[in-house]
């Protein structure tokens, strides 16, 4: 009897394309960098984090549909990349066992600044400018209705 062996993993170039963890982690720490040196802010929670995150998701992708979908894989994902963050001393999360996932709050190290600021990259520098954009553009706090539109109406 000859069985076929089907290999069920995707190409590299497709995995990275539609699941590229550590370009999800560089927009966190850009996010906290930006925030930490335009705003003068130190700490984020995880849904301030998640806010600016999928504004800039919305900013760069062009897209029109609903992102609820998105916001809440990222929510879901957010802790595994806040783990490998802070295991390469990144960003520190602040907070005990007894904090609730929304009351963790996380800042950039200065091992993470230096970080950013030495990866000299066109495309590092131009995600900067986009997540400062986006920091000006959509304060956290003040455009919560039109956040709750995006996420389930996909436009603003």
């Amino acid at each position: 009897m000859n069985k076929k062996i089907f290999s069920l993993n995707l190409p590299l170039e497709i995995d990275l394309l539609f699941d590229n963890k550590k370009l999800d982690i560089l927009k966190y720490l850009g996010i906290l960098y930006q925030v930490q040196t335009k705003t003068k802010k130190r700490n984020l929670n995880l849904e301030q984090l998640l806010y600016y995150y999928t504004f800039l998701y919305y900013e760069t992708s062009n897209t029109s549909t609903p992102l609820i979908y998105k916001y809440l894989r990222d929510k879901k994902r957010i802790s595994e990349s806040l783990i490998y963050l802070e295991n390469l001393k990144f960003v520190q999360v602040h907070g005990n066992i007894f904090t609730r996932m929304n009351g963790l709050q996380v800042s950039i190290t200065e091992l993470g600044i230096q970080s950013i600021e030495s990866w000299q990259s066109d495309s590092i520098s131009l995600y900067l400018n986009n997540i400062s954009n986006v920091l000006e553009k959509y304060s956290y706090g003040s455009k919560v209705s039109e956040f709750q539109k995006l996420l389930y109406e996909g436009e603003f």
